[in-house]
């Protein structure tokens, strides 16, 4: 008899075990989930707060976030600060306020991608990404014109910020060589340029053309010009050599080519090939 009561004493104690810690278990769930629909609710108010033009509001609280230690990690309050910043910059009553706002859009896109190494927030980012790029594009080719070597320090730090939120532009990386070259710093130009131009020809084989963004497209294409062009005055077997790794994708129409115009890479391949 005396050993029945042990028994069930046991089950006993073995049960209230058990309920104990499904209670905890369940108390630790439904604190992560509390916390994944607050943070998630964050992500919400940032993007209502960018979308009714509250940009400062929107700022502060990415600040928040990225000083909560809890939250600092993660990457979309970066890049909602960096969206912010750019609006900022684009709208005149913020210039006195914030004069660097467009400065630090970029440096917080930076920061951002820093975070978000596997992409996973590719579809949040990807768009305002490529509007940035084609900006910065842009002031790069300026500086090309222009021809001096403060322009293309400018350029080459354009460029360096450039890698820091796509990674995968090897146009770009291409353009950050040349300019280092043409900034005098030659040793860090030939090694930046020969580790693009090695992936550039693994471009239509490892990488597939289709599968790059028009920016990447149009960085690849300007780089290939400008770097072809550089080359061409001393060496014209290197110009071709360079020229000629961008034939298949912008001399004949193709349609995984997003560019609309590509008669400036056809007219350098002509000249230098011809």
């Amino acid at each position: 008899m005396l050993h029945f009561c042990t028994l069930g004493t046991t089950f006993e104690i073995i049960r209230v075990k058990i309920v104990f810690i499904m209670k905890n278990l369940l108390i630790i769930l439904s604190v992560f989930l509390f916390s994944q629909k607050t943070f998630g609710q964050d992500y919400m108010d940032l993007l209502a707060l960018l979308v009714d033009e509250k940009y400062e509001k929107c700022l502060f609280k990415c600040q928040k976030l990225m000083e909560n230690d809890k939250t600092k990690k993660e990457p979309l309050p970066y890049l909602y600060a960096s969206m912010s910043y750019f609006e900022m910059s684009r709208d005149h009553q913020f210039k006195d306020d914030y004069p660097k706002a467009f400065k630090n859009s970029i440096s917080y896109l930076g920061k951002y991608r820093k975070k978000d190494k596997s992409y996973e927030f590719k579809d949040d980012a990807e768009e305002y990404i490529e509007q940035i790029k084609l900006i910065l594009l842009e002031e790069i080719e300026n500086n090309a014109l222009d021809g001096t070597e403060k322009s293309a320090k400018k350029s080459a730090s354009l460029l360096k910020k450039i890698n820091t939120f796509d990674p995968d532009d090897h146009g770009a990386e291409l353009l950050q060589g040349l300019n280092y070259i043409l900034s005098k710093n030659k040793t860090e130009g030939k090694k930046v340029v020969s580790e693009a131009l090695d992936a550039i020809k693994t471009i239509g084989t490892d990488i597939e053309f289709g599968d790059m963004t028009e920016s990447q497209q149009k960085f690849l294409k300007v780089a290939l010009i400008q770097y072809a062009k550089f080359q061409l005055p001393v060496d014209q077997e290197s110009a071709s050599e360079t020229i000629s790794l961008g034939h298949q994708f912008f001399y004949e129409k193709r349609d995984d080519c997003i560019l609309d115009d590509n008669t400036d890479f056809k007219d350098l391949y002509d000249k230098i090939t011809g």
